[in-house]
């Protein structure tokens, strides 16, 4: 469904002084996380104490991440391309049989490239998604610095990290594609769905737990590196046969996908080569239960990995985390809804939840970066400021407060 959404004169005000921050933010997230040592540390070095963005129009922490670019204009017209057969051991289930296999979802893929990614450990087909990808050696694309982003505890990164992205939209919508946005930043975006999310099929547990999760996004960045030909710790660097390698990709995690990001940080830091947390729900206060060792089959109901109730998701919790005023408009709002309702309409189960137990920041050995609205409810300053002061002692930080904004990734 398309809305064809009339401009007034205040939000053509607004639009112009979103460009205009939009601009200032620019230099700021690609300076990060681009592979050149020289510029991230004068960037951090100026970040002495937390740093907030100027928010005046109150839109959230995606306008962050999309403040690189407001639209994109794709060499590609074709919706999607797939590629990476794979040989599954645990799942006759493939891309054609998830909610975005779909044809009514074919629009939402607009502009994406498709991928198949066999799980190392079990060969389940994992889905990847790229932007110009397809042709990486191209001059254009051999230059550009990797980015793999994770997606929360509901929704698929489709409509999280593509909203309104692609040739298809760019007549009648203003895109809040993430992955356009750091594409036209000079970057080579990457996005994943977990297992039952989106366009990756559930395997045969029908569940999914957080280092299931980790062990996913390692295949997807293995996969990654060799595809590129990426190596860790070594920037620019040539072989003996004359073959170009460049430093492991950088990660991104959004909210809960940002407690995935932060294991997987700690247990593989050499798939990675920097970690943005994006209000990440991380609480050290918090310890998740872990089941009884001894107890009634009723104590351990909560806990049973057995548990076959389908819960499906609606209309008010695909809105639910947009609570600033301003902060997007009604009509990218209602898109989402439907893209979010359309890529999971079931809500996942998650279980084994005491496995982010596990997460401290002092073993957290990459250069970071923390993004954080100052009006999120899930992801408190306080918190962000015990993420970002006690993280690994001698490595690279930086920490941004975006002003007016809640915790929406768009």
């Amino acid at each position: 469904m398309r809305l064809n959404v009339a401009t007034s004169s205040t939000t053509a005000i607004k639009v112009r002084g979103l460009i205009q921050q939009k601009q200032q933010c620019q230099k700021q997230i690609f300076h990060y996380i681009r592979p050149t040592s020289s510029v991230l540390s004068a960037s951090l070095s100026s970040c002495a104490s937390p740093k907030v963005v100027s928010n005046q129009n109150k839109y959230d922490a995606q306008n962050f991440l999309k403040s690189i670019a407001i639209f994109s204009n794709l060499k590609s017209s074709k919706s999607f391309s797939t590629s990476s057969p794979f040989n599954n051991k645990t799942s006759q289930l493939g891309f054609a049989d998830t909610p975005l296999g779909k044809p009514e979802c074919a629009s939402l893929l607009d502009g994406l490239d498709l991928y198949t990614v066999p799980a190392e450990d079990d060969d389940h087909p994992i889905t990847a998604y790229g932007i110009n990808s397809s042709d990486i050696s191209s001059e254009n694309n051999n230059e550009r610095k990797i980015i793999l982003l994770l997606h929360g505890r509901t929704w698929s990164s489709v409509p999280v990290y593509h909203l309104l992205g692609g040739p298809s939209h760019s007549k009648t919508h203003e895109s809040r594609s993430t992955m356009e946005a750091l594409y036209n930043a000079g970057l080579q975006p990457y996005a994943l769905d977990f297992r039952g999310f989106g366009g990756t099929p559930p395997d045969e547990h029908n569940w999914v737990e957080p280092n299931r999760c980790v062990k996913d996004a390692q295949s997807v960045l293995s996969w990654i590196a060799a595809r590129h030909g990426l190596r860790h710790h070594v920037e620019d660097e040539e072989d003996g046969q004359g073959r170009s390698y460049h430093e492991m990709p950088a990660l991104l995690g959004w909210s809960q996908g940002g407690l995935v990001a932060q294991l997987l940080a700690q247990k593989s830091p050499h798939l990675i080569s920097s970690l943005t947390l994006y209000g990440s729900i991380y609480d050290p206060q918090t310890r998740y239960p872990r089941p009884p060792l001894y107890g009634s089959s009723s104590a351990l109901s909560s806990f049973s990995k057995a548990d076959k109730t389908v819960v499906v998701n609606d209309y008010d919790s695909a809105v639910e985390d947009f609570t600033i005023e301003g902060s997007i408009p009604p009509e990218p709002a209602h898109e989402f809804a439907e893209a979010a309702l359309k890529s999971d309409p079931v809500k996942v189960k998650w279980v084994s939840l005491h496995q982010f137990n596990n997460i401290d920041p002092a073993r957290v050995e990459v250069p970071t970066l923390v993004v954080v609205g100052d009006q999120d409810p899930y992801a408190p300053l306080r918190v962000q400021g015990e993420i970002f002061s006690n993280l690994g002692r001698a490595v690279d930080r930086q920490w941004s407060i975006l002003s007016g904004a809640d915790h929406a990734a768009h």
